[in-house]
């Protein structure tokens, strides 16, 4: 529990690559329980187990993409309230029909104090 008793603000890191999610979940781990994942069925189970808060990810990863991941969520009940920040180094466009929506879109590189003001704000 966090202080106050108050549930952990839990944050969910998905990136392929691995300098920039240790990156990410250093910038974020003084102020939030990070956890990180790799890849879309990684995430969605650790979505599933430990059910974030929010969740930071990135859309192009191996494999399988972000999208996928959102759409997933978009599909369980439990998940589909937590709030997505896209952190990607595409562009920002609007979601394929029928995928879901994100709370924010970042695009890389980002300032991780960008990234911190947006999850404040969502958590707040």
């Amino acid at each position: 529990m966090a202080e106050g008793g108050a549930p952990p603000r839990r944050v969910l890191v998905v990136d392929d690559d691995p300098d920039t999610r240790a990156m990410t979940a250093d910038a974020l781990g003084d102020r939030y329980d990070v956890a990180t994942a790799a890849t879309v069925s990684a995430a969605l189970a650790s979505a599933v187990a430990q059910r974030p808060g929010a969740i930071v990810l990135d859309l192009m990863l191996a494999g399988e993409s972000g999208w996928d991941l959102i759409r997933s969520f978009g599909d369980d009940a439990a998940l589909r309230s937590v709030p997505i920040v896209v952190l990607s180094a595409t562009p920002a466009t609007e979601p394929p029909a029928g995928i879901g929506e994100w709370a924010a879109y970042l695009t890389k590189p980002c300032p991780m104090a960008r990234l911190r003001e947006v999850l404040a704000a969502l958590f707040a």
